[in-house]
């Protein structure tokens, strides 16, 4: 099957944005988004602002229209195994809010997560990779536009953040993953260039203009979770999307770039990642380690179901000062306890796994599974650091969900072109004789 001819020849999506890119977007900046930083006892309360309202009506607008798009009468039908478990681990998740103790918080929290979930069922069910990989570049112009303009207008900063750029009042570690997804969708469209495809295919040196403004960005926010994870994520990209022989000249270039750069930066890596800290705050991860032992604690207490969504945002601050789990797992653990973080474990581990298995020569699937392994790696990197991919409504357990999506989505079309039978051969008609086919036909091969 000509894979090329296919994708040259289908009609580009991209030329006007779909509801796929809408309506990701709008999530991703309605819960993240912030012009004003409130105490942590507001914040864990659930007291509503004009701010918390306007959020909550986006992703009001965003479920209203795919109801009235895709709602049909609920029924059972088969979904696959990521599918399965996203959806139990977000009901899990959501039923949590029940006794959690900071139920106003826990209860948004819930509603706004079940809507992520809601767009990830709608974009397996309904989208197509065109439309996925729109997504990924209109989420690469979201994230340019925001460096430059927290370059053009900064605001004021926390004593602690002088020195890491964000824009509007996003934390420099929530800006860092931002800039992180979106230095390796970039990195992966550049290396794809012109490559065959579905969606957007723009010309490379606009990738790399776009790539400076992010992974600039990057740099520029000095959280070394989402650096390291990019990092990961970008070697992962390099090396899924060669084959044969060229995976082994990609490796050791990578190799000796890596220790060149090691070799004469040192001094300056080593600043970037100490950050000015003494030996006993690098040591604790900036009092991680103490709060993840604390964590301990209160999982020994309730293990089995936890204490209930959102309560790592207050259970740690009269001790560590610190709100959240600061890294993923821990915060599963805490608020959902052991059920919970083995749903999400299981989950992202089955869409490693599933996109690792997707034969790259078909479907032109090559570059969607680069895709999907290093927005996972840069997750699984980041979520060392923060408790981002295992929280509700925020952007790394948005992309988690999309990826769940994106897993099942590339599955299908791989199917879909495997099981179709090859096209039959037509023998040459000799003078005076109409052409007929070859009467045997290559047997389809069986679906993944």
């Amino acid at each position: 099957m000509a894979i090329a001819a296919q994708v040259a020849g289908a009609p580009r999506p991209g030329r006007q944005l779909s509801w796929v890119t809408v309506c990701a977007l709008v999530l991703v900046v309605a819960s993240d988004y912030k012009v004003r930083v409130r105490p942590n006892d507001q914040s864990i309360a659930g007291n509503a602002d004009l701010f918390v309202l306007l959020e909550i009506g986006l992703y009001g607008l965003v479920a209203a229209f795919l109801v009235l798009r895709f709602g049909r009468p609920p029924r059972v039908r088969r979904v696959t195994g990521p599918a399965f478990l996203g959806i139990a681990w977000v009901l899990v998740t959501a039923v949590s809010a029940l006794y959690s103790p900071y139920p106003a918080l826990a209860t948004i929290r819930a509603v706004e997560l079940v809507i992520v979930l809601l767009l990830a069922r709608a974009l397996a069910r309904h989208a197509s990779r065109a439309q996925l990989h729109q997504l990924a570049h209109g989420f690469i112009l979201l994230v340019a536009a925001s460096v430059v303009f927290g370059v053009l207008f900064p605001m004021e900063r926390f004593p602690l953040q002088q020195d890491r750029f964000t824009w509007l009042r996003l934390h420099p570690v929530q800006a860092g993953i931002f800039v992180g997804i979106a230095t390796v969708l970039a990195v992966l469209y550049l290396l794809a260039g012109s490559a065959p495809r579905p969606g957007p295919r723009w010309p490379r040196p606009v990738y790399a203009v776009l790539l400076t403004l992010v992974g600039g960005g990057l740099i520029g926010t000095n959280t070394r979770g989402a650096t390291l994870g990019a990092a990961i994520g970008i070697g992962l990209i390099a090396f899924a999307t060669r084959s044969g022989s060229r995976k082994v000249d990609i490796g050791v270039l990578l190799g000796v770039a890596s220790i060149a750069v090691t070799l004469a930066s040192s001094a300056q890596i080593a600043a970037f990642f100490a950050r000015g800290e003494n030996a006993r705050r690098l040591a604790s991860l900036n009092s991680r380690t103490e709060l993840w032992a604390e964590a301990m604690v209160f999982v020994r207490e309730q293990p089995l179901y936890g204490w209930g969504m959102g309560a790592t945002r207050g259970l740690f601050l009269d001790s560590t000062g610190l709100g959240g789990g600061h890294n993923a797992l821990v915060n599963a653990l805490v608020d959902t306890g052991l059920v919970g973080a083995a749903l999400w474990l299981a989950m992202v581990l089955t869409v490693v796994i599933l996109a690792a298995l997707v034969p790259a020569s078909v479907a032109g699937a090559r570059w969607d599974r680069a895709l999907i392994l290093g927005i996972m790696v840069f997750l699984l990197t980041d979520s060392i650091f923060t408790d981002g991919p295992a929280a509700a409504a925020n952007v790394a357990s948005t992309w988690l969900l999309i990826m769940v999506a994106w897993v099942d989505v590339l599955r299908s079309d791989v199917a879909a072109a495997r099981v179709a039978p090859d096209p039959v051969p037509v023998r040459p008609a000799a003078p005076g004789m109409r052409a007929f086919p070859v009467t045997s036909r290559s047997t389809p091969r069986s679906r993944p």
